[in-house]
């Protein structure tokens, strides 16, 4: 750890020599270690397993093929990629090529300073044909929002570029909410409660709740469109304001009273199949769950699902979470990944990305005459509407884990929202301030 980078996070000697024992294992086992040698247009890509980017893999992989590029792609499960990536950046391995980041893992690299400026390379973070706020999360320091420290006066490089859009949006039961996609909170619960009372639907409203990402991943949309914000731009912890509990007295109370029981337990699965049985009449949800909602094998009510923006209460804001692309410093092969991603940022490849159902980065992407799904313009609408990442901090899990706790327990309650923030605030600024986050 050094002065100039006060946020890097080190990890651990015994997982070092778990990563270099496993590479051992897998030359030993038929050289499946990727080979470094800088081939023409060879990448290697890591990448954790996802159905969000199987159209990439499907179809613009064999594209990149066509033009040149000899793609290999890694994969592994995500709850493994973030430590491993980071000791390949940190130690210089240079095993990778490209990896295909969460996004909220931006600030971890970038604070670390081991990954390569695209806008160096020829990159231009600046191409109105970006979609803004996906762009933006490519940068470090951000440039705009609250700044860690070592980084206030830096200036903002684009270390990632966006490479597969995903947000949250609506998905609502059309026989229940008639006149399209309901436009408040209110909407939701009023409609939904007369949905329930005709025999449609049994329940309003579906979310998770279990303790941790996804209960704040629920709360999150709610929370911004009552106009919450969760730092000021000093890092001190704003997001138990008057809005915040507001927020979060909704969420805990009128939520938790319109949706199944033992919601407090409830994951993607269980919220997924709410809202495919027929049960649930809405839910807030990313890309790779909402589109379960065109398949006939995965939904008892394929037809009466369509998507729309999320309610506002004062803003219409939704949660962004995308893959995003990095190219290490250590990589073996390092002009070609950015030659790749130069291609694939393309007018022409992102038509060709939204063609093959995936959410573009760019303007052009979305303009694509035939997208894959029809959640695509859709997305679109919610980028205009509103949409922002989580905050840009390498200590976001964290600040995420001790709010999800104090909000579980709230929900097991059914009151007491406004409390619950209080507690996590101080937490969380307890933490920062051990952290170094304040002068």
């Amino acid at each position: 750890m050094t002065d100039k980078h006060p946020f890097q996070r080190p990890i651990s000697r015994r997982t070092m020599l778990q990563g270099s024992a496993g590479l051992a294992m897998a030359a030993a086992l038929g050289g499946t270690v990727p080979a470094r040698a800088a081939d023409a247009k060879k990448v290697i890509i890591g990448a954790f397993a996802d159905g969000g980017l199987t159209p990439f893999k499907d179809k613009i992989i064999p594209l990149a093929k066509q033009n040149g590029f000899d793609i290999t792609f890694l994969e592994d499960e995500y709850g493994v990629t973030l430590e491993k990536w980071f000791a390949d950046a940190q130690n210089k391995a240079g095993q990778y090529d490209l990896y295909l980041l969460d996004d909220p893992w931006v600030p971890q690299f970038g604070a670390a300073d081991v990954l390569e400026d695209l806008g160096a390379g020829g990159i231009d973070g600046d191409n109105k044909d970006w979609v803004g706020p996906l762009i933006d999360m490519g940068f470090w320091p951000p440039r705009q929002g609250p700044r860690v420290k070592g980084f206030e006066d830096a200036k903002p490089t684009l270390v990632t570029v966006p490479f597969v859009g995903d947000l949250q949006t609506l998905t609502y039961r059309n026989d229940v909410f008639k006149n399209g996609a309901p436009a408040t909170w209110d909407d939701i619960i009023k409609m939904g409660q007369e949905g329930v009372k005709a025999g449609v639907i049994k329940y309003p409203v579906v979310f998770r709740g279990v303790s941790g990402n996804p209960i704040v991943t629920s709360w999150y949309p709610v929370f911004l469109s009552f106009g919450g914000e969760f730092f000021d731009d000093k890092w001190k912890v704003t997001f138990n304001n008057d809005k915040g509990k507001a927020a979060a007295e909704f969420f805990v109370g009128t939520m938790k009273s319109n949706a199944p029981p033992g919601v407090v337990e409830f994951d993607s699965d269980q919220e997924g199949a709410a809202i495919l049985g027929g049960d649930a009449g809405a839910i807030i949800q990313y890309s790779g769950n909402a589109l379960k909602a065109d398949d006939p094998a995965q939904t008892k009510v394929a037809g009466k699902l369509d998507f729309g923006v999320v309610p506002k209460q004062e803003k219409a804001i939704a949660q962004l979470g995308i893959f995003i692309a990095g190219v290490p410093k250590s990589a073996p092969n390092k002009q070609n990944s950015i030659d790749f991603l130069k291609w694939y940022t393309s007018p022409e490849i992102q038509v060709k990305l939204a063609e093959a159902g995936s959410i573009p980065v760019t303007r052009s992407g979305f303009g694509a005459k035939d997208p894959g799904n029809r959640l695509i313009p859709v997305a679109l609408k919610q980028l205009d509407a509103g949409a922002l990442p989580r905050p840009r901090m390498p200590d976001w899990a964290k600040v995420e884990e001790l709010l999800g706790v104090q909000l579980n327990k709230a929900l097991q309650a059914g009151s007491g929202g406004g409390d619950a923030l209080d507690v996590a605030a101080k937490q969380v600024t307890d933490y920062l301030t051990q952290a170094g986050y304040y002068s």
